[in-house]
């Protein structure tokens, strides 16, 4: 029986599996150079303490126990371990997920460091100045139209609308069709219109507004038929005060900032590198590039 044992036991795939196992781990732990020294101390300090007690108590909505703590110490410890050894081991290269992580860890490191920065007020009163167009308070529009549709009437709706204006502007009432949206529209944005009527539309009715025109006036065509259009109340586009968009000018001054800074580190970096690509020559047979890359 123990004779019959042995042969059968250097036959099983698993038992191969793990000798072979053991000398690739026997051969790195020898292998490894003396001078990569690594550091062998794993702390988990009162920082690190208050930082999982938050996150314990962010999830929980109370603080942990001393043992619930004790377990959450632990298993940092655990985690690091595990980190440092597979890094140790090389297990981080290869992985396009890890190194995915890890670059944008770098580039938030970057962003923590690049955001410390403190402007001087005279840099932010520049920024507001130069991008003035995205402080302004935007243009409001208040008008009232009559509708004249296309599908309904074809092409004589452009002369039906022709016809009401001049009622309308003696001072007569008229039918026109109904719309599917309001006909007294009052818009913080007068761009809206052209989700509603289309450029054409919203080009006609601003040019009007902006001439101050209090007729009625018309026909302006939209992409469902055509209008005739009558302007209550218009308020032109006007920028906002400094110091009420201050806030807001200082997020948008360090974003740009943030992304200089961190187009100067990838500069650098490349730099820092012999960077080479190979010859992009356009693959015209995907077939044949395939099968040559399966060629042994």
């Amino acid at each position: 029986m123990a004779s019959n044992l042995v042969p059968r036991l250097l036959r099983e795939p698993l038992l191969h599996f793990a000798v072979l196992g053991a000398v690739l781990f026997g051969a790195y732990e020898v292998t490894r150079p003396d001078g990569q020294e690594r550091d062998r101390v794993v702390e988990v300090d009162r920082h690190e303490l208050n930082r999982l007690a938050a996150q314990w108590e962010a999830q929980w909505r109370r603080p942990p126990s001393t043992d619930e703590l004790a377990r959450l110490a632990e298993a940092r410890v655990q985690e690091e371990l595990l980190y440092r050894e597979a890094v140790a081991m090389g297990l981080d290269r290869g992985d396009a997920v890890v190194r995915r992580r890890l670059g944008q860890k770098l580039t938030i490191a970057w962003a923590d460091l690049a955001a410390l920065a403190v402007p001087e007020e005279s840099a932010l009163t520049a920024y507001y100045e130069a991008h003035a167009d995205r402080y302004q308070v935007p243009a409001e529009l208040t008008l009232s139209h009559r509708f004249f549709s296309r599908d309904r009437r074809g092409a004589e709706a452009e002369a039906a609308a022709a016809t009401a204006l001049e009622r309308l502007l003696a001072g007569a009432t008229v039918q026109d069709d109904a719309f599917h949206g309001a006909k007294l529209l009052t818009l913080p944005n007068p761009q809206r219109l052209v989700g509603d009527f289309g450029t054409t539309f919203r080009d006609a009715v601003l040019a009007a507004a902006e001439a101050a025109t209090q007729d009625w006036f018309g026909p302006v065509r939209s992409a469902y038929g055509w209008h005739l259009v009558r302007i209550h109340t218009y308020t032109t586009p006007h920028p906002r005060p400094f110091d009420e968009v201050r806030d807001q000018v200082h997020l948008d001054w360090q974003r740009e900032q943030i992304e200089r800074d961190r187009e100067r580190r990838l500069e650098a970096l490349r730099d820092a590198y012999d960077v080479r690509i190979a010859p992009l020559a356009p693959v015209t047979d995907r077939g044949d590039a395939s099968r040559q890359a399966d060629a042994p």
